[in-house]
């Protein structure tokens, strides 16, 4: 459907009209989602934090839906001009429930510029984008759009860009190779949908223009604590980035636009349709190690060992690749097993250890888990 710039904003929505109840902050993304993005080994990292705000600027949001509770913020209507931004069509909760399904710490900042009907102005569009940036969104997840908006639209894109918000728009659901607005503004991350296999779905829009790539369908949050099974389309796959660009704000709370960028598109995997767009599809993962965070638990180059000065021992914890921090355990021999006898980086002999043997372990911990490694031993002789 093509709407002239100063129409009504067409609504990207592809779903069942079956609902069912049951649905959990990560029920999105317990199946193909989930290992399509690499999700569970990127939560080793991290699941989000709260001062990580994604804003969905869309329909509204049921802020006590169950996957939702807890984590929706205040927000504003711009359709009723008041600060009730619920959600009465269904599709802005649905697209926070993919968000949070992602980045289950982040926050949601709701903001309402799509009516019952999923109908909205450019205009209320624009002001959503700015009063989003202005409210401590980090994120702004744009799942609407059309071949043509207003210059105003973009504007508010670069203005939030400019305040430091990661800006996520679909791609299109007209299955073309054509121009969208808001996805292809200047900064914008845009999104197109493949299937399980990796493959582009026959509805979403594609080409060079188009950013990435990610699951274009799933089971979604709806209203009235529900849920709408085989949610499809790029406004689908849009809150899966932004998601992700939740984690990686809650990763580095100073992460730019541009430099989340760089790391997401750095880290996709290869598209069976190279045409889908002009990058792959996001591995959260490798995302995240590419803007620092460690690869694997931490390793020695060279192990700990214990320095004998007037009679009091110290440790020196060796070399460590990827460490973010030490525990040191002092241990004595009582045969065939170890007791501990002390922490720390010093310990100083007792009357018990006379004769024994000694010895200090050292547990190096990152976020991916920790690794333990003993010193050669030494005897107390004193």
């Amino acid at each position: 459907m093509r709407l002239p710039a100063r129409a009504v904003v067409l609504l990207l929505l592809f779903a069942s009209a079956a609902a069912v109840v049951g649905y959990s902050a990560r029920a999105a993304t317990v199946g193909w989602q989930a290992a399509t993005l690499d999700l569970p080994r990127a939560w080793q990292v991290t699941s989000g934090s709260p001062t990580s705000v994604v804003a969905v600027v869309d329909s509204g949001v049921q802020a006590d839906h169950p996957a939702l509770a807890g984590r929706v913020l205040p927000g504003y209507d711009f359709v009723n001009g008041d600060a009730n931004a619920n959600d009465d069509n269904g599709h802005g909760t649905a697209i926070a429930g993919i968000v949070v399904s992602v980045c289950p710490g982040c926050r949601i900042l709701p903001v309402k510029v799509l009516d019952a009907n999923r109908a909205g102005a450019w205009a209320t569009v624009a002001a959503g984008i700015r009063w989003a940036a202005d409210n401590g969104a980090q994120v702004v997840n744009l799942s609407i759009g059309a071949p043509r908006a207003l210059d105003a639209v973009g504007a508010a894109v670069a203005y939030a860009l400019s305040k430091g918000a990661i800006v996520v728009a679909a791609a299109g659901n007209d299955g073309l190779d054509e121009s969208f607005y808001p996805a292809d503004y200047p900064g914008v991350v845009s999104v197109a949908g493949v299937d399980e296999n990796g493959a582009r779905s026959s509805w979403s829009n594609f080409g060079s223009a188009v950013t990435v790539a990610a699951p274009g369908c799933t089971t979604a949050a709806w209203l009235q604590g529900g849920t709408k099974p085989d949610f499809c389309g790029t406004s689908t796959a849009a809150p899966f980035v932004a998601g992700l660009a939740g984690l990686a704000r809650a990763f580095d709370p100073k992460l730019t636009p541009a430099v989340f960028a760089a790391a997401l598109t750095a880290s996709t995997t290869s598209l069976s349709d190279p045409s889908t767009a002009a990058f792959g599809v996001p591995d959260a993962n490798r995302m995240l190690v590419a803007l620092g965070a460690p690869a694997a638990a931490p390793t020695d180059s060279a192990p700990p060992t214990i320095v004998v000065a007037r009679g009091k021992f110290a440790a020196r914890i060796g070399t460590w690749h990827d460490a973010a921090s030490y525990r040191i355990e002092w241990q004595r021999s009582s045969g065939a097993t170890w007791i501990e006898v002390g922490s720390g980086r010093a310990y100083t002999p007792r009357p018990a250890d006379r004769g024994r043997l000694l010895r200090v372990l050292v547990t190096a911990v990152n976020a991916r888990g920790s690794t333990t490694v003993p010193s050669a031993t030494v005897r107390e002789r004193h």
